[in-house]
Order: structure tokens, then sequence, then C-alpha cells
């Protein structure tokens, strides 16, 4: 998700090389400056590219944010999807705990790029004030809760949709708070807080009424 790792993860989406340079800049500067920051001066700056090349591309802020949306949203469905695949086969014996690991392993990777997770932050409250963004930028979180819900089926739990929804709504705030402690804790309280609420939700018995 990460400006860094950006290029590399290709997100399925009809940009062009330059387009991906200007969107993994964007991201960091929504991550430094927060979306009143986002101009199309201050992402030319920081993709080190001339004055306008930015503009060109996405003539309106609109333009740009709703690019940028498209842009994290695809990158955040490309990585949930391949830890999707990736989940430990089925294990009686070890239940859900495998795949809760690799949910947590994908997490702690975000966690290494806040400026990724200030954006994701910054675009999911924009999304509210400016509707048009969410068709952008919703599909990565419906991804998201799928694939807690396998995790969850394989502790035979009731409710597993409920569960996945409530799980990735707290993982959310987890991500966020994890940016408030000093860098060398962040993935220790986000290791331990995750894993508590993983595995809270989905053991908790519901009330199935």
């Amino acid at each position: 998700m990460a400006a860094q790792n950006a290029a590399s993860t290709a997100p399925a989406v009809p940009f062009t090389a330059r387009q991906q340079t200007l969107l993994a800049a964007a991201v960091e500067v929504v991550g430094e400056s927060g979306l009143r920051g986002l101009t199309h001066r201050a992402v030319d700056r920081q993709a080190g590219l001339p004055e306008g090349t930015c503009s060109v591309s996405f003539r309106t802020r609109l333009a740009l944010l709703t690019a940028l949306s498209q842009y994290v949203a695809d990158t955040l469905t490309e990585q949930i999807r391949a830890m999707g695949d990736a989940l430990p086969e089925p294990d009686e014996r070890a239940g859900a705990e495998p795949a809760i690991g690799a949910a947590v392993e994908l997490l702690s990777g975000w966690l290494r790029f806040p400026s990724g997770l200030i954006c994701m932050a910054e675009l999911g409250l924009e999304m509210i004030r400016t509707p048009s963004l969410r068709e952008e930028y919703q599909p990565w979180r419906a991804h998201m809760i799928d694939v807690v819900e396998q995790i969850i089926v394989r502790g035979e739990k009731t409710q597993p949709r409920l569960r996945a929804e409530a799980i990735v709504s707290s993982v959310q705030g987890v991500l966020i708070s994890a940016i408030e402690y000093a860098p060398q804790d962040r993935d220790a309280y986000l290791r331990e807080t995750v894993l508590m609420v993983m595995r809270g939700l989905a053991e908790v018995e519901l009330d199935p009424s």
C-alpha cells in the first residue's frame, strides 16, 4: 500500500507508469500533509517532476482525488486477495489460528508505511463528504471482510459475516491508533491488539436474535 511499494504491486487499473508515479507521490503528500495539502503542485514536487505534470494527467482536484481513491483501493485489494489466496489449508486441530496469523502479518506490513495508512484514513473520511469517491474506494474493504469471513468460518462459529465486519472495523481503528505510538513500539502494539480483537470476535458467542 505504501508509496515505496506502489509501483511493484501493480494495481489492476488503467493508469500509465507516469500516472502511477504521480499517485504514489500523492500518497506521500497526504501522509505528510493530509488531504488539505493535496495539490497538483505538491504532487509534482513529491514526484520530482516538472510543475504542471500532475494537472495534465488529472485536470481537477476531484479527478486527482478520484484517481487516488481508485489507486489506493486497488492496491489494497491486490494485497488482500494475495493474502486470501495464501491462507494456510484448514486444519481442524489448529482451527483459525494459522489464518489469523497470516492476517496479522499483512497488517504488520501495512504498518511499516504510515503514509499509506494515513492516506487510507483520510480517504475513508473524504468519501463521506464526497460520495462520488465511494464507488472507487470502498471495494477493498469488502474484500477484506470476505477474507476475514473465510478465517472465521474455519472456527465454525455462527454469523461469520457479522463477526468479520466487526473485526475489520476494529482493525481499521487499531491501525490508525498504532501510528500514535513510537515507531519501535508500533508492531508489538498492533500484533497484540489485533490478535486480541480477532480471537475475541471470532470466538465470542453471539446472540442469534
